[in-house]
Order: C-alpha cells, then structure tokens, then sequence
C-alpha cells in the first residue's frame, strides 16, 4: 500500500511548461513554506502515509515545489532507514510535470522545472552503500565473506566495493582480519585483484609479515606507496623499521624505504647492519652509500671501504661520493 501511495498523485500526461519566476514565486510562497515546515517533520519520522496525503492536497505545482525542497532536507539531514529510502526511491523515478524553457545564444533548451529526483538518486545510493558495508561486516565477523567473491564484477564496482572495505574495516576485530588475511594463502584469485588497496591496508591493521611480503613483491601503486610512508612516520618502531627493510626489495619502493632509513636519528642497530651489508652490493650499493653519505655518515663509509678487501664497497662509496654536490 505503501509503494502504491508513493507511486500515486495526479500527474499530467505530458509536462507543462511554467517559466522560471512562476518556479521561484511558488517555491517562495508562504502555503508551500509552511506545508514543507509541516513535512519535515513527517519525514523526520518515516511517516510517508500522511506526507503523502497532505501532499495530495496541494495543486501539483505546489506540490512538486514541496517535494523538491523535502528532498533537499534529506540530503542536508544525510539521516536515512529504510522508509526512508523507499520514499526517496519513489521521488527519483517521478516523471517531471514541469519544465522550464531557457533561451540561449540562437537556441531553446528545456529542461526539468525541479531536479530532485537526481538527489533522491543519490540518497538512495548512499543507503545501498551502507546496507551492503552493514552486510560487509557482517559476513566478516561470522566469517562467511570471501574476497575474492564480494570484490568481483566490472572495475567500477570493484573500486566501488575496495573504497567500501577501507573504510569500514577498522570496525572489524582481530579475529575477522585475521581470516581475511588467511584467505590470501588460500584463494588464488585474489592475487589479480586490481590495486593494492585491500593488500596494503591487511597488511598494516593485521601486521601480518606474509600480507607485507606479498604487497611488496606486487607492482607498486599510490596503495603500496603509502604504506611505507606511513611505515616511515612510524620508525623506529621495531615493526616499521623491519618492512622499511622489506620493502627494499620492491624497485620502485626501494629509493624511498633506504631513504627513510638513512634519515633515522639515531640509526638502529638492525638498520645499520642491513645497510652495511647493502654497500656490498652491485645493484643498490652505490645508491645506500649516496644517501648515507648525505646524512653524514662520510667518515664511516669511509672506514668500511678502507676496512674492507671487497672492491664493489670501495666502488660504490667512490660513486657516491662524486654524486655529492
């Protein structure tokens, strides 16, 4: 009965054009005005039955103009239940019954005299959002969501569905993220997932070395990127500083982990030792030994490569140095 009420009220078979002062002036009326003041409080309490009898009072012009201005309080209020939504649901799909003709430079376009159904739309894809994270967390605390399966479909409602879980999964316990970490050993597809947003935010609530591995070995994104900045902020944590380490084994991430743990003050014991291990190395040697020398640390370098019988370490800290400014 309901969805028959909200679906009713007398339209007209084909829009009437009204200009657009007539749009204003009834808008602005004091009838329309006190009957939304009236309404408001209708909808505030989900009792469509009687907002929608007291619209059918009004002439339909009336009533169109009260109709755009309680959808408008919708969307300031952003207060939505189901009723609500059924209702919003219902204004998005009214066919318009003005229109407005607006002159341009050698041509008429007419369009709607009131866009409220393009905000009710929206209200409505707002609370299928919530209704489907409310399933979301849900289905991760009973341990009945598989990733794999809710983050499939076309690219837009993967990344509608990824921006979704990073922002309800700090509501998950331990418990919940940690059989969502369990499922990257196990379901194989979630190694094409798209990006590394799920991966990279797993993978600092969790703290899980296995997610960090796998998120470091992938192609690096803004995701990936991110981590270890924040992972910079974090150091010298212990944790930070040992995928700070990790993360060096990814190209791209790697001139950004070595910076950031050169620039710490004082440097960690393990930090020092992987370091110094690095300057042994063809590939990243001269790159360490670059940024260790801009922090100041010369005269050790120049101690390792005199102590040192390895010519790799003597080359890289001689590259390095005629790098410095």
């Amino acid at each position: 009965m309901l969805l028959l009420l909200l679906a009713g009220g007398l339209k007209p078979a084909v829009a009437v054009e009204v200009s657009k002062q007539e749009v204003k002036q009834v808008a602005a009326s004091p009838q329309v005005q006190t009957r939304v003041a009236a309404l408001i409080t209708l909808y505030d309490r989900s009792d469509f039955r009687a907002l929608e009898f007291n619209l059918s009072q009004l002439a339909l012009l009336q009533q169109e103009a009260v109709r755009a201005q309680l959808v408008q309080h919708a969307l300031d209020s952003g207060e939505l239940d189901q009723a609500k939504a059924i209702w919003l649901q219902a204004q998005a799909e009214r066919k318009p019954a003005f229109t407005v003709v607006e002159q341009g430079d050698g041509y008429l376009v007419t369009q709607s005299a009131f866009h409220y159904g393009a905000q009710a739309r929206s209200l409505v894809m707002e609370w299928q959002q919530i209704l489907l994270a409310q399933e979301m967390v849900r289905d991760a605390e009973s341990g009945d969501l598989v990733l794999s399966g809710w983050l499939a479909g076309d690219l837009r409602s993967q990344k509608k569905r990824r921006d979704l879980f990073l922002k309800h999964l700090p509501e998950l316990s331990e418990q919940a993220v940690a059989q969502l970490v369990s499922q990257f050993t196990s379901d194989s597809k979630l190694m094409w997932l798209p990006d590394n947003g799920v991966i990279a935010r797993l993978a600092a609530v969790s703290g899980d070395e296995q997610m960090y591995h796998l998120l470091w070995l992938r192609r690096t994104d803004r995701y990936s990127l991110a981590e270890v900045n924040r992972l910079a902020d974090l150091a010298p944590a212990p944790a930070a500083v040992k995928q700070l380490m990790a993360a060096t084994i990814n190209p791209s991430l790697k001139p950004v982990a070595y910076k950031a743990l050169v620039t710490l003050k004082p440097l960690p014991i393990e930090a020092r030792e992987f370091l110094r291990e690095k300057l042994d190395e063809v590939d990243d040697g001269e790159m360490v030994a670059y940024e260790l020398a801009q922090q100041g640390y010369v005269q050790w370098l120049e101690k390792l490569a005199s102590d040192s019988r390895n010519q790799v370490v003597k080359n890289n800290l001689k590259a390095a140095m005629a790098r410095l400014p």
